[in-house]
């Protein structure tokens, strides 16, 4: 059990290499960047964008993001959808010419158990409250279920509060300030990763919304914004039981060295993802579902890794709430950084509609 201070959040996120040696800490774009930071697109990030978009229909991504088989007899889960491919070789070209410099080196990892607090099995939770304790295998010999009538009614809402976080578009193992770190193309920034996970969970005929609203075009209050769009969908779909925050992290070593975060999962390499959930602790209120919420992410870890080895980093259960109070089963997942491609967080949106499909059969009341 850790005391939940900036610090110790900040000592969760931050890795940095100095002279005098090697303090290891990670940046996370959602705990750590201050709200009212927002990144301005320099002449050639802004070209990039606009060379992905060039000569690819709105209606056209829309088309391929809404099927699955591109081809036939295409696996569900494993194919790439073919305007993903298209944008990241026509960026790859564009590196191939010289047009385009790369700062930095970009280092690979997987992590398993690392900073946990808490493991068993294969569950690894790092807890950042001040007071609350966690008990994994007590957590997971209790009677669960989930007060679901009818899987094909609406019973999860995928939105993002931070809307245009991106990806990279070339696989490398090297990173260009060309880069940019946010993007409005639907195509490529949260919402299509959201798409992902949505058309699964659909294609098991799961009920979803995906809420597509754009929340962080100023990023002050996006999360008071994210708050106000979900209470009114909720609102006109009570049936919603889960909703889910999906972002991408950010891993920086030094000004030339970042972090993509991968597991292998079959013949293609998935970005590894992490839940984050809270708890009514310290100056968090308001917050009574929060032992629900952590049993869910408990479950919905273990699927995920008995299923798909080491697709989840450890859970961060923290004293922070993100909205994470609206329903009983409300968590904020982060979809690899920024350094992970589009194609290996769509497969792992993919995945995490595949694993949250199957809790959500186990679990319903039907």
């Amino acid at each position: 059990m850790l005391m939940c201070t900036a610090a110790v959040l900040l000592s969760y996120n931050i890795k940095i290499e100095s002279g005098l040696g090697t303090q290891v800490a990670y940046i996370s774009s959602l705990l750590v960047m201050p709200e009212g930071v927002m990144y301005e697109l320099d002449n050639v990030k802004k070209d990039i964008i606009a060379y992905i978009k060039n000569d690819t229909p709105d209606a056209d991504i829309q088309q391929k993001s809404s099927s699955y088989n591109d081809s036939d007899g295409a696996d569900i889960l494993s194919e790439t959808p073919s305007d993903i491919i298209k944008s990241m070789n026509k960026v790859q070209q564009q590196f191939d010419s010289g047009k385009y410099a790369y700062d930095g080196e970009i280092l690979e990892k997987t992590y398993t158990d690392y900073q946990a607090t808490d493991s068993f099995d294969n569950i690894h939770i790092k807890n950042t409250t001040e007071t609350k304790d966690v008990d994994i295998e007590d957590i997971l010999s209790n009677e669960f279920s989930l007060p679901i009538d009818d899987i094909s009614e609406p019973v999860v809402l995928i939105y993002h509060t931070h809307t245009t976080e991106t990806y990279i578009m070339t696989d490398e193992g090297r990173f260009s300030s060309a880069y940019s770190e946010r993007s409005d193309d639907k195509s490529t920034n949260m919402i299509r990763i959201g798409d992902e996970i949505a058309k699964v969970l659909e294609a098991n005929g799961i009920g979803v919304i995906h809420d597509t609203t754009v929340y962080d075009t100023v990023y002050t209050g996006a999360y008071k914004k994210s708050r106000e769009g979900i209470e009114k969908i909720l609102e006109k779909n009570p049936s919603i039981i889960i909703t889910l925050d999906i972002h991408r992290d950010a891993i920086y070593y030094d000004s030339t060295t970042r972090i993509k975060q991968t597991t292998q999962t079959g013949n293609d390499k998935a970005a590894q993802m992490m839940i984050i959930t809270g708890a009514e602790d310290g100056s968090i209120t308001d917050f009574p579902d929060w032992e629900t919420n952590l049993e869910f992410a408990v479950r919905l870890q273990k699927a995920a890794n008995d299923k798909y080895e080491n697709l989840m980093k450890p859970v961060l259960f923290c004293c922070r709430k993100y909205n994470m109070d609206i329903t009983p089963y409300s968590l904020l997942i982060e979809v690899g950084t920024d350094m992970n491609t589009l194609k290996e967080a769509a497969y792992s949106g993919r995945l995490l509609g595949d694993v949250l499909s199957g809790v959500i059969k186990e679990y319903a009341k039907q």
